[in-house]
């Protein structure tokens, strides 16, 4: 019976043009879909210089931090976040893992959790894994996150909010600075991920803004500008003992291998180096939405995250199609991951691009959406 209501089900993803097949880059292509927003994890020789300073490290940890995989590469690194947020730091082994864990290790029945609409799916899940009330708020909309906050406040004696910086859909960005307005008239917890922002505003949005006080759980997973894996949490000590003893995600499971942590310490070390990666991807993004406005097509992006709006999967396909013959790797987000009417080509930017490809394709991408389907 199970076989039969999964093949009923992928057929029903196929009729629906929905169904997901997993895809090799071809290295022809101009890579247009890459989360490696700054270029670090295919530099030749940013990695060489890594491999000359990190020599001969193991290739697993071997353990659980709580045992023997708490080395001292490890404790480094979190001592480095220390100094450079102001606040205790702690390494997960993902994003994912990392926003669960906070959410289901300090939410429960008693407590309401407000989040933003669009949140990503790993906070979606560590609400759920809580047990929490949760209650959304329309994508962006602090007015909207107001009213929610007005209604409840006397309900629970702790409330979460939580938001991205930068959103990976949309490519649109939070008022950082009026969501903490909000906290300090309303005194609820604030977590923030900052999984996108991370490396593109150095340090992250909330660090770049001296923010990081206001925030109680800062989270910042690294497989997107960080070019690598694993994500920080940054918080009180008293949060990060309570994690050591209560995070099930933190505690259940192998603790990164040395090499990782080495590769995420040299990036945290070098981050005052990448300024002129900073000033290229800030001018593609510049160029890239002057020919957005230039051919008239739809997004609601304003960073360097940025998503064509097609309208249908059907649609979508071709356009896809047409953009990989003509060597342009772009990926494709359809129906039901965005609402419906809303298919999207999603674009990640990164210095590794070069103005004339952004420009030709541009000029292919109109040429399609005017002319195929």
């Amino acid at each position: 019976m199970l076989k039969e209501k999964i093949i009923k089900e992928l057929n029903d993803f196929k009729n629906k043009n929905c169904f997901r097949v997993l895809k090799t880059i071809d290295n022809t292509s101009v890579n247009l879909s890459s989360n490696d927003y700054m270029g670090l994890g295919t530099d030749s020789c940013l990695i060489q210089n890594f491999y000359n300073s990190a020599k001969n490290l193991p290739l697993t940890s071997s353990s659980s931090r709580l045992i023997s995989g708490t080395y001292p590469l490890i404790e480094k690194l979190e001592n480095k976040l220390e100094l450079i947020y102001k606040k205790s730091g702690l390494l997960f082994n993902s994003g994912f893992d990392c926003n669960c864990c906070v959410i289901e290790t300090f939410c429960n029945s008693d407590t309401l959790v407000i989040s933003d609409k669009l949140n990503h799916a790993s906070i979606h899940d560590g609400i759920i894994h809580s047990g929490a009330t949760l209650l959304r708020y329309r994508h962006l909309d602090l007015d909207h996150l107001r009213s929610i906050l007005v209604k409840n406040l006397e309900k629970y004696d702790t409330i979460l909010v939580i938001s991205e910086t930068i959103y990976s859909m949309d490519g649109d960005c939070v008022d950082l600075k009026a969501l903490i307005d909000l906290k300090k008239e309303f005194n609820f917890l604030l977590m923030i991920d900052e999984a996108h922002s991370f490396a593109v505003h150095s340090f992250g949005i909330c660090h770049e803004m001296d923010s990081v006080e206001h925030v109680d759980f800062l989270t910042i997973p690294l497989g997107k500008g960080g070019a690598s894996t694993g994500s920080y949490l940054i918080c009180d000590q008293l949060y990060k003992d309570y994690i050591v003893n209560r995070g099930r995600k933190f505690i259940y499971t192998t603790a990164l291998p040395p090499i990782n942590t080495a590769w995420n310490l040299f990036i945290l070390e070098h981050m005052n180096t990448f300024y002129n990666r900073k000033l290229k991807l800030k001018k593609l993004t510049e160029l890239s939405h002057s020919l957005i406005e230039k051919y008239n097509m739809k997004t609601l992006s304003t960073t360097h995250i940025i998503s064509i709006i097609i309208g249908n999967n059907s649609k979508l396909d071709k356009i896809i199609d047409h953009l990989n013959s003509k060597k342009y790797f772009v990926y494709g987000v359809k129906e039901p991951t965005v609402p419906k009417g809303t298919s999207r080509i999603r674009l990640g930017l990164s210095p590794n691009i070069s103005e004339n490809d952004i420009i030709n394709f541009f000029e292919e991408l109109n040429y399609a959406i005017n002319n195929i389907f």
